[in-house]
């Protein structure tokens, strides 16, 4: 397999894994089909220039980062902020993540799904505390 193809479909699997985003979020962005997205994922066929284009827009990423060798991740600050994440903490998840470790991988999948979860679970909360608040004021607007 093309180095190049292995290093796209490598770090296009870690940016969703990172970012959250579904293969099917991505697909219906790029006007694609989901088995579409799959087939780049394992490497079977890749985006065309214009597809490819938008998905490194999409994630804010340059596009030699798909391709070739590079240490530096140079749209940081933007990925965190779709993400709600530190800039130290992007970085060090996509360094993690571009590990050939199994081991590695799966603990970024689980501290991604930790703090997605956590995330949830704050607006779960926030959305309770919310709709007690509208409880217990409405009674009294309406009898003043």
């Amino acid at each position: 397999m093309n180095q190049s193809i292995d290093k796209f479909d490598r770090r296009l699997k870690q940016l969703l894994s990172v970012s959250g985003v579904e293969r099917g979020e991505l697909a219906r962005h790029l006007g694609v089909s989901v088995p579409t997205v799959s087939r780049w994922l394992n490497g079977i066929s890749t985006p065309n220039v214009y597809q490819f284009r938008e998905i490194a827009h999409f994630f804010g990423m340059p596009y030699d980062w798909f391709l070739e060798d590079g240490d530096g991740i140079p749209d940081t600050e933007g990925l965190a902020a779709k993400l709600g994440l530190s800039t130290e903490t992007v970085e060090a998840l996509l360094e993690l993540a571009a590990s050939e470790s199994e081991e590695v991988l799966t603990a970024v999948d689980d501290a991604v799904c930790a703090v997605i979860a956590a995330i949830n679970g704050v607006y779960d909360d926030l959305l309770r505390v919310a709709e007690e608040s509208v409880r217990k004021t409405a009674p009294s607007e309406m009898e003043g």
